[in-house]
Parts: C-alpha cells; structure tokens; sequence
C-alpha cells in the first residue's frame, strides 16, 4: 500500500517540497542489496535526499548495479552519469580518494549531490528531471520511492515539542484501537504525557495555519513550516493565533486533555505533502532541545 501523497500535474507526478524516507518497506528489504542500503541512508543522512528516491534512481538506471553498460548517450556507472555531469557532481562517498562512478558509494553520493543542487529540498520532481530531462522517469522513480518507504520524513530535524517529558503513550501507527471510538483507524501522530499546563513548543518556524478547537484534537494549533505541518492537540490553552509567525523552541500553547482524550498529553502530528509520517523518526531526541 502506498502512503505518499501525490497529485498529477501535466502527466507527472508532483511532489511540493523535498523530503527524506522512513523506515524501509518489505518490498525494499527484499529488493535493495543490504550493502547498498547503508549507502543510500548515509547519502540521505549527508545530503538531505531521500535514501528510496536514491535507491529508485539506481534500480532504473542499473538494477543496482546489475547492468552498468554505457549507454546510447554515453551514461557510464552505477548510477549513469554522463562524462561531464560525474566530473561536475563526482564524490568520494568511501574516502578512498578516488574518484570512482563505478564505485557504489562514489556513485550513490555523487547522485545525492547533483540532486541536492539541482534544488531537491524546495522541488524534487524537478530536481530529478534535470537528472535524465524525462517526466516519465520522474513519474517512475517516485512510484518506486513510495513502494521503498511509506512515510516522507521532513528534512533537518524537529525540536522534541513538550520539554522535560520523554513518555510516549501512544506511537505512530496506521492502525490502532482508538480509546474512546472503539474502532481500528491510523494514528497519525504520537501522543506525549505531561501534567495538564505543561508548556508545548514549536517544533520547526512557521506560521500558525490555525489555532482553535478542531474536531477530536480539541484545542489545536496547525503549524506550517518550509517543509512540514506540524499539529499541536488536546491542548488545554493558547498562547499563539492564527496568522503568527513563530520560531523554533518558541512556547505555543499548553498540554492539556480537551477534544477525544483520556488524560492529559499533546498529540503531535508531521505531515510531508500532506502525508502523515512518524514523528520518531524526525524529532531530535528529546535531551537535544532542554
């Protein structure tokens, strides 16, 4: 099943802004060589790109590696550069101090690299057509991306939104027996306990998109930031409104228990393109920020 959200825009698959990948699928697991894999999620991690849209570059160019033919044009390694274009973006991703495009780690972050400046963080889908200047390709190394990883991870890194409080009652998870509807649906976000009053942070700068009760959140503030929405919920009062600009670590609102709730905590949710993704795996671990 796949979870990102894309819509189609003159035949092609259009992502609004850049984004790393979650944990890997089965599909990925039994697809992806386990060597290469450390190589594509140590590029995602130095350059900011996601690890299954790297992986789906390489499927499509080489089958990973299985056919590294030069082609028609003059593409050359493990990941097809042209000539000119390996000489522009060539990395040493082993540190052998070689340079190498038939080399999987040279090749894997010399593609990460040329991604990355081609502009991936604020446009993706066109990033990747300045790779091989097809929107078929576009469209097929992001159908392949999804099938890789589920969840889009934004880039950088979240400050942990409720300080001095670790527990998380209840993870991310794309089915769960809500508490009170008593009824299996997607929990998207995580739950963090903390006594009700307890001050909640900003995440990420942005602007506030909303802050009001909002269905079964309750008190609620929406957070839109340059490559991400955050959601602040259950809160028991604000201390922003709709329309303000607010910075990362700034105090937002407080913990508390209104809306569908049990007890006092912050539901906190991350979407990328509009799609749910796990906050875990995003969020700077929660010492990094108090």
């Amino acid at each position: 099943m796949i979870f990102m959200v894309i819509s189609t825009v003159t035949g092609m698959i259009g992502v609004s802004t850049g984004f790393r990948s979650g944990a890997p699928t089965g599909m990925a697991k039994s697809v992806i060589p386990a060597d290469l894999m450390q190589i594509f999620l140590k590029a995602q991690e130095k350059y900011d790109v996601s690890w299954a849209v790297l992986a789906a570059v390489c499927k499509v160019e080489t089958d990973f590696g299985r056919n590294m033919s030069t082609s028609s044009a003059g593409a050359m390694g493990f990941m097809q550069f042209m000539p000119a274009t390996w000489q522009q973006y060539k990395q040493d991703g082993d540190g052998d101090g070689v340079y190498d495009p038939e080399n999987p780690w040279d090749a894997i972050f010399a593609a990460a690299n040329m991604l990355k400046a081609d502009g991936y963080k604020d446009n993706p889908s066109q990033a990747l057509y300045c790779y091989n200047h097809a929107w078929w390709y576009v469209n097929k190394v992001l159908t392949i991306a999804s099938s890789f990883s589920d969840t889009m991870v934004p880039t950088g890194n979240g400050a942990w939104p409720v300080p001095g409080y670790i527990t998380i009652s209840s993870p991310f998870t794309l089915s769960r027996l809500h508490p009170i509807l008593g009824y299996k649906r997607p929990h998207e976000g995580i739950d963090i306990d903390a006594p009700t009053g307890t001050p909640v942070i900003a995440a990420v700068s942005g602007k506030v998109k909303l802050a009001k009760p909002n269905g079964g959140y309750g008190n609620c503030i929406e957070i839109t930031g340059d490559f991400c929405m955050n959601i602040y919920g259950h809160l028991s009062g604000y201390a922003v409104h709709a329309g303000d600009y607010v910075s990362q670590g700034q105090v937002i609102g407080y913990v508390g228990s209104t809306g569908l709730s049990t007890g006092p905590h912050l539901h906190f949710g991350v979407y990328v393109n509009n799609s749910p993704c796990n906050p875990e795996e995003w969020l700077r671990i929660p010492s990094a920020n108090y």
